[in-house]
């Protein structure tokens, strides 16, 4: 494979040192706000439970508890998963806290020293991170320049380092979303590659160690970069001739692919040793949560790539010349063709199979990506030398449409900072409905996805462009049920009620599969029950239930009590309840909602009437 060594000429370096000073304006434009929260409060954990609270465990978790009710770092605990043994598993990997450790350990330090509180969330804690990102976004991009400077002149590399960071969503997930672990995973792209190519040059131990430990931190942040082997495994391979020379530099340099594969390991023992201390396992699958999860037998390919959503080539659709450009990649460096055509297919899959493929949170673009924009820039810069040998009108047209693509994505880029367009819930007609506005109505917004609250209980307030429809009503009245305790005489109305005591906690269930509740994308459930308490409700817990199943486990679940202040719920007498319920993203459409009353107290309850209805 040929690699052209560059001199460092001056363009590609003050582009380099012009983007990084763009994207750290930019961060103090948009300054921070409460960036220890939602996932990243997940990454983070490891630091303060390890070194402040000494409490790695979770075995008592009133402290953070204390900490999310303080700093609103969530809505709910989803970034752990609880033991039946006692305790919590964290539900990320550690990576982004081995990664900011030195952050942590600076904010904690000056903290202590300075008078703010040294509880891990504090404000040099919070402005540590958001710092920690700007230096590894610094460090990509002089990487990147480092990595493009082997195969293209000083000019094609300047280019295509404006193209990837300001025609790409690679400026959203730095300048704004630096905290993520994506922007982290990019950085530790450009060092993987650029060991790769040093290691291909020069078998040195220095490069099989950089290799395997950025794989290793890289696997160890986001476990499914597990695909980044494939870059040095497929190196060089373009021909029968490339593949017997890549066997014969393993069979001769073993050693050093076992300091790979050790160093690999190396970087992710701390997560075993983690594991294996907090659950008793060296293995252990946090992500607890069935709504979402790989289905590697249905990629939302289609999604993935057009989707009005978050599709990677309507958001950034300067990446097609990209693809476009492995036509140029095939013909002038077959080396590269097929490890990087390798990387982008299996990549590509595996991120449409998740299942909540637009990746839920407030990314522009494809955020899942990312990554693979440091091997993308290669077939990119091929098209643009190939571009380069056009007539020049052709190279005008070109050009002029990669500015225009590249000025379309920093004023999408803004629509998106300002709220316009929106970060989860985009449509195609909102798309062109607020196509190159600088502001939008509420007319506009219509257009959007349903508007999914965080919030536990859910109400339905627009009640009237929906249409109703009864889907089932338990009466109790001549019911034919073994497990159940028909009562004759506390009734509410007819001839019978629903007896639920200590050894009959659960009332029969309503359930019916999401294709059959709607065809569109989502749907209101309402349950209404009439309930009679024996005793004081808050000393004799029950509650309305309703969730979703996928193959069995629950997921979106939702539990409405009966002592909740709304209710006002009075013992000895009747008293009415319902809950509002809108339907998930759901995994399948195969996925069943169960809707059912749960006793949990040791007092008897009755219930009757217990309704469903659906607004669709």
């Amino acid at each position: 494979m040929k690699i052209h060594l560059k001199s460092t000429n001056s363009v590609s370096a003050i582009i380099s040192f012009l983007l990084i000073a763009g994207i750290v304006f930019f961060r103090f434009v948009y300054p921070p706000v409460n960036i220890l929260s939602w996932d990243v409060f997940g990454y983070y954990l490891y630091l303060p439970a390890t070194f402040i609270y000494h409490d790695l465990r979770l075995t008592d978790i009133s402290w953070v508890n204390q900490l999310i009710e303080q700093y609103q770092a969530t809505s709910t605990f989803y970034q752990a998963t609880a033991l039946p043994s006692g305790g919590w598993v964290m539900k990320y990997s550690m990576g982004m806290a081995v990664l900011n450790s030195p952050a942590f350990f600076i904010a904690h330090i000056f903290s202590l020293v300075s008078g703010f509180k040294a509880d891990g969330f504090s404000l040099p804690y919070q402005y540590a991170w958001a710092i920690s990102g700007l230096v590894y976004t610094a460090i990509g991009i002089v990487m990147l320049r480092k990595v493009l400077l082997r195969f293209f002149n000083d000019l094609i590399t300047g280019s295509l380092l404006f193209l990837i960071v300001l025609g790409t969503n690679y400026f959203q997930l730095t300048a704004f979303d630096g905290y993520l672990s994506h922007n982290y995973v990019f950085t530790l792209y450009t060092l993987i590659v650029w060991f790769t190519i040093r290691w291909h040059e020069q078998q040195k131990l220095r490069f099989a160690f950089g290799l395997g430990l950025s794989m290793g931190l890289a696997v160890l942040a986001r476990p499914s970069e597990l695909v980044c082997i494939l870059i040095p495994i497929f190196w060089g391979i373009g021909s029968a001739n490339g593949f017997r020379h890549k066997i014969n530099l393993i069979k001769s340099n073993f050693g050093q692919i076992s300091l790979i594969i050790g160093s690999a390991i190396l970087a992710g023992l701390p997560q075993l040793l983690y594991w294996k201390y907090s659950s008793g396992h060296w293995l252990y699958y946090s992500y607890n949560n069935a709504g979402e999860g790989f289905d590697f037998t249905h990629p939302y390919l289609k999604e993935v790539l057009f989707s009005f959503r978050k599709g990677w080539l309507i958001y950034t659709p300067v990446m097609a010349f990209a693809l476009i450009g492995f036509i140029s990649l095939y013909r002038k460096n077959k080396g590269l063709f097929l490890m990087i055509l390798i990387y982008f297919v299996v990549n590509l899959y595996i991120v449409s199979s998740w299942t909540c493929w637009w990746y839920a949170g407030g990314s522009y673009s494809q955020r899942a990506l990312l990554s693979s924009y440091v091997l993308l820039a290669l077939p990119l810069g091929y098209y643009i030398q190939a571009i380069m040998e056009q007539k020049k009108a052709i190279r005008i047209l070109v050009f002029l449409i990669a500015g225009l693509l590249l000025l379309l994505n920093l004023f999408q880029t803004w629509q998106w900072a300002n709220g316009i367009i929106d970060r989860t819930r985009m449509t195609k007609e909102y798309y062109f409905a607020t196509f190159g506005k600088t502001s939008c109505s509420d007319a506009d917004r219509k257009l959007l996805l349903v508007d999914r609250p965080a919030d536990a209980l859910e109400e339905l307030k627009n009640e009237s462009d929906y249409k109703k429809r009864m889907a089932a009503i338990f009466d109790f009245e001549n019911y034919q049920d073994q497990g159940i305790v028909i009562n004759k005489d506390t009734v509410f109305e007819g001839k019978s009620s629903l007896r639920l005591d200590e050894n009959h906690p659960f009332s029969p269930a309503f359930e019916m599969p999401f294709s059959e509740i709607t065809s569109k994308d989502h749907a209101w459930l309402r349950a209404e029950v009439q309930v009679f308490p024996v005793t004081e409700v808050k000393e004799n817990m029950a509650s309305l239930v309703i969730t979703f199943q996928h193959k069995g486990e629950a997921y979106n679940y939702r539990a409405a009590s009966i002592s909740l202040a709304s209710y006002a719920m009075k013992p000895g007498q009747w008293n009415k309840m319902r809950m509002d319920y809108l339907t998930p993203e759901v995994r399948s459409k195969d996925d069943t909602v169960k809707i059912y009353f749960w006793l949990q107290g040791k007092s008897p309850v009755f219930i009757d009437n217990l309704r469903v209805e659906i607004f669709d």
